[in-house]
């Protein structure tokens, strides 16, 4: 394959990921919250699952799955759950959570892996993106190190992107106005992702929407 070949799914993939959505509103969220080292691993395990997905996706893993309605169904609706789960946790959080945040704690570092990590498997719109773009690039011939180079480009792209984003959003600025208002914020973001689990959901119960 030639280098204009993989310049283009190195594009492909950093345009989906500098897409705004719900990846970016987490990122930046733990970025705030709980500082610049918590989202610069939120962005790493974002990224060890966009490359898995993108693997899945090459592979034709996921495009199997999606015939079977049911199970993908399953696996968007616990998406959703999450989601809630999520959102309720941040609206219902006391308000001197501020007081609470530990930047540089291992705890602190564990969360922050797992949101990255699970925004990203949770979220459809990922699962659609990749279906759609691998289906341009990959062919029945392509070879199991072609696949594998797509998945580490995906996966490689969203974690520096989001790692870019982690560091420039988290400068002590911007983490001295999260302290100050966090609790009006932490529950403007948990409402934002209820409208966003909202849409998940009419997607999966009116399809085509």
């Amino acid at each position: 394959m030639e280098a204009g070949f993989w310049l283009s799914v190195t594009l492909a993939c950093l345009l989906g990921a500098m897409s705004p959505g719900l990846s970016l509103a987490v990122i930046v969220n733990v970025s705030l919250s709980q500082g610049r080292v918590a989202g610069l691993v939120a962005a790493t395990t974002h990224g060890v699952a966009i490359g898995l997905y993108a693997f899945l996706t090459a592979s034709g893993l996921v495009a199997v799955l999606s015939r079977y309605e049911f199970a993908f169904d399953v696996l968007r609706i616990a998406g959703c759950l999450y989601l809630i789960w999520m959102a309720l946790k941040l609206i219902f959080a006391k308000s001197d959570s501020s007081d609470d945040l530990v930047t540089d704690s291992s705890r602190s570092k564990w969360l922050a892996a797992r949101d990255g990590f699970l925004i990203a498997l949770v979220n459809p719109k990922i699962i659609i993106f990749f279906t759609a773009l691998f289906s341009q690039f990959v062919s029945i011939d392509s070879q199991l190190w072609e696949k594998s180079l797509m998945a580490l480009i995906a996966g490689g792209v969203d974690a520096l992107w989001y790692m870019f984003m982690a560091v420039v959003i988290s400068h002590s600025g911007s983490l001295i106005r999260y302290q100050q208002s966090a609790r009006w914020l932490n529950k403007a973001f948990g409402f934002l992702l209820l409208l966003i689990v909202a849409g998940f959901i009419f997607q999966i119960t009116i399809p085509g929407l």
